[in-house]
């Protein structure tokens, strides 16, 4: 059971958050060139995002090429998310009043 005023908080896998983040990014990159490709949706995004990934473009490579991208960035960014996640998380449990053990 737990007490009043008890905290109970998990670490997140850095890992596991980088992979989940870097294929979500992969594959909004992907269907995201796709969809300028085949309908011309989201051109200025695109052509905005390319400016700064090479290769990325609204073309059937240029989707796998983003997917790519994505996939490296959102790792990235996951890695950095849970770090500092995880940090705050031990800084809470050392200094807060709340999440102290009894």
């Amino acid at each position: 059971m737990m007490n009043t005023g008890e905290c109970i908080k998990a670490k997140v896998c850095i890992c596991s958050l980088g992979v989940a983040l870097g294929m979500a990014k992969g594959l909004f990159l992907m269907l995201l060139a796709w969809a300028g490709w085949m309908w011309g949706f989201g051109m200025p995004m695109i052509e905005h995002i390319g400016s700064f990934y090479h290769g990325y473009a609204p073309t059937l490579m240029g989707g796998f090429i983003g997917g790519g991208w994505g996939v490296l960035g959102g790792f990235i960014l996951g890695i950095v998310i849970g770090f500092v996640y995880n940090f705050c998380l031990c800084a809470c449990k050392k200094f807060c009043g709340v999440c102290k053990k009894k």
